[in-house]
């Protein structure tokens, strides 16, 4: 997973999917590089994902 997120945005989309199947605090370091990414579906992404560890 953490490999996939070096990728492109489609690479880091399967990342996050792959996140959103675990629901595990080990990837909140994924959805936080994804804040910082320029695809603006990456961003949102893990926003809504971050969001259920609050």
């Amino acid at each position: 997973m953490f490999s996939l997120f070096k990728g492109n945005t489609e690479d880091k989309l399967k990342a996050l999917k792959t996140a959103a199947e675990l629901v595990d605090k080990s990837t909140l370091p994924i959805l936080r590089k994804g804040f910082r990414d320029i695809a603006p579906e990456v961003i949102e992404i893990s926003a809504l994902l971050i969001r259920k560890f609050k």
